[in-house]
């Protein structure tokens, strides 16, 4: 019998953990926060807030229905705190090791270290797999926003299990290899059944790839470039491929690029830690207060010479673009500056408000704004009936998204030949089970 006990990550974007029994004990997938919970995410300490106050707010988990029970491994899917932002707090009630890729582990370590806890870390490259007693665990390469994130295929006996939590079909990944649908579909083979995200599945899609995000970032960056005036760019701390082209296009416009934000010098340091990218060996990258002051206060007299590349792509009022747009950094934007959002709204009122807010501010001050330069690190709705096509699982199971996003790819799975029977809508604390 294979059971999927949902904690976190149905009816919601964020918060993502799924307990999987498939006969010899229980694995975890994944220990997420639900980020829109924390107004401040892209800066916040979660180690300061009680897990009981997370639960409160439901910020992370509810893990309580899994406590008590064998726990073979916790397996992380990618870097994201939508998927491991909530390890620090749940580790303690399970005697089990971590397994994730090399980049996961790197930033995973950090949260572990912060609660004061210490666990045993096992990092496997994209591509291979481990044994678990009966239990495989392949560990598939998979294009997303971020470093070295996989789908994971859980497979036991007859039973098997795929998670395609968070994807996207990339002909031009820019970091990583093109997806190859053919050697997936190879390399899964017959599939009992798959969880598949749905945070993108509303848009009809495709979903553009990295390079084309590039190419936008070019165009953008080029008009805007204004002789004297101070460029900034906010995009996500993670997407190491989008920050690698701000810093590429940057020096093309004879600009010097610089990093501020402690979020983005976290991603960016763990990925130079293990050679993951390659950017120049001098390339000023400031997290610390006193850093970001100090260079703040320098750039503001030569505004021209840099591109700022730093966090507040959402309006997170503790972010480095947030704090300028305020006053609280020793950096003025004046007339005919310019602010490029290589980044989309994440769709909720917390996000939208402060992002609004933002705005409003930088376009008082008098800074022009340019919006939505980016293409997203999920599937949209073609894409993913690709994906779905061409893997064929017997049961699908929609997972990682809002009630109405779940709902459209209930929908999709329908006009695919997916009976009641073989299309399953999952609820947080209620088990799933298949087979016998």
């Amino acid at each position: 019998m294979l059971e999927v006990l949902p904690l976190g990550g149905l009816g919601e974007v964020g918060r993502n953990m799924t307990a999987v029994n498939l006969g010899g004990g229980y694995v975890v997938v994944d220990m997420g926060v639900r980020l829109d919970a924390i107004q401040a995410f892209e800066e916040a300490d979660l180690s300061r807030m009680s897990l009981e106050e997370l639960v409160r707010i439901s910020a992370i988990p509810d893990d309580r229905p899994l406590r008590g029970k064998k726990v073979r491994a916790i397996l992380l899917t990618h870097g994201h705190l939508d998927h491991i932002g909530a390890v620090g707090k749940l580790l303690r009630f399970y005697r089990a090791p971590l397994y994730g890729t090399p980049y996961t582990l790197e930033l995973v370590k950090r949260l572990v270290l912060e609660e004061g806890k210490e666990t045993e870390m096992v990092p496997v490259r994209p591509g291979e797999r481990v044994e678990l007693g009966d239990l495989e665990v392949h560990f598939l390469p998979a294009n997303h926003s971020i470093p070295q994130t996989v789908f994971l295929l859980l497979r036991e006996g007859d039973h098997s299990l795929l998670f395609a939590t968070d994807f996207k079909l990339d002909e031009e990944p820019l970091l990583g290899q093109p997806t190859d649908l053919q050697e997936l579909r190879r390399r899964v083979g017959e599939l009992e059944a798959a969880m598949v995200g749905a945070v993108r599945v509303d848009e009809p899609g495709p979903t553009g790839s990295e390079g084309k995000a590039r190419r936008m970032l070019e165009e953008t960056m080029g008009r805007a470039e204004r002789k004297g005036k101070a460029m900034l760019v906010t995009t996500f701390s993670s997407h190491i491929a989008r920050i690698r082209s701000i810093v590429e296009l940057s020096e093309e416009l004879g600009r010097i690029p610089v990093v501020v934000g402690r979020s983005l010098r976290h991603y960016l340091s763990a990925a130079l830690s293990l050679n993951l990218v390659h950017l120049p060996p001098d390339l000023p990258i400031h997290g610390t207060p006193p850093s970001i002051k100090k260079f703040l206060k320098k750039a503001n007299g030569s505004r021209g010479d840099y591109v700022l590349i730093c966090t507040g792509h959402q309006g997170e009022p503790t972010s480095v673009l947030s704090k300028i747009a305020d006053h609280k950094l020793p950096f003025r934007i004046e007339e005919g500056d310019q602010v490029i959002f290589s980044a989309s709204v994440i769709p909720n009122p917390i996000n939208q408000n402060n992002r609004s807010l933002l705005e409003a501010k930088l376009t008082v001050q008098g800074a022009v704004i340019h919006r939505d330069v980016h293409v997203s690190g999920h599937a949209a709705r073609r894409d993913t009936a690709e994906f779905l096509r061409a893997l064929s699982p017997k049961h699908l199971l929609p997972c990682h998204g809002t009630p109405e996003k779940l709902e459209a790819l209930v929908e999709l799975g329908r006009e695919l030949g997916y009976g009641e029977g073989l299309l399953h809508r999952l609820e947080n604390g209620r088990p799933l089970r298949l087979g016998g």
